[in-house]
């Protein structure tokens, strides 16, 4: 039976065709590296604690504005991006202590009504479960314009949840980074509000 004829590939020499997939890595890591944005690190803010809220079968939502404020003493038009993230500790306490369904609580991000992140757990009777979310603060804003974002948190127990209470403690912190700058820019300041 006669051999099939190498292709043209298997005709290069091995270190031939060993420094040709090294080179062509080579190039594929630099194009990578070329169209990636430098990015200062992260700032984180203070944790900010939000009153208590308690949750019921017949008021299972709560809504809270946060808003989030950045600053800097170097005024420059760098955009400025982040995230916001939540974090609950909820405790069901069941009206029947028999109950065996459990709940589950959904942490939600809004921002004009546009849903843009979401967290949730399940619940547990006489235990506090944490519950984590985050989501980006929304767009990109020079450095310059003095920063401010706003999200909508809900706090939601699950539709057709068996009926008790759900007490919540939160708790919310934004980090932020300055794109197109490797260094965090003199006097960067992040903060998290309620209006």
């Amino acid at each position: 039976m006669r051999r099939a004829r190498p292709s043209v590939f298997e005709r290069i020499p091995t270190a031939a065709r060993a420094w040709a997939s090294r080179l062509v890595l080579l190039l594929a890591c630099a194009s990578v590296v070329a169209t990636s944005r430098a990015q200062s690190d992260d700032v984180a803010s203070s944790v900010y604690t939000g009153a208590p809220i308690r949750l019921t079968t017949e008021a299972p939502k709560v809504t809270r504005t946060l808003v989030v404020r950045t600053a800097a003493q170097k005024k420059s038009s760098d955009p400025v991006e982040g995230e916001l993230r939540i974090q609950a500790n909820a405790t069901w306490t069941p009206s029947d202590p028999a109950q065996t369904t459990q709940p589950w609580l959904a942490i939600d991000h809004s921002i004009d009504q546009i849903d843009i992140g979401r967290g949730s757990g399940v619940l547990e009777p006489g235990v506090a479960v944490t519950v984590r979310s985050s989501a980006p603060l929304g767009a990109e804003c020079p450095l310059n314009q003095g920063c401010e974002w706003t999200q909508q948190v809900t706090f939601e127990l699950q539709a057709n949840a068996a009926p008790g209470t759900v007490d919540l403690e939160w708790t919310a912190q934004a980090l932020a980074h300055v794109l197109d700058d490797s260094s965090v820019p003199k006097g960067f300041t992040v903060t998290v509000s309620e209006p």
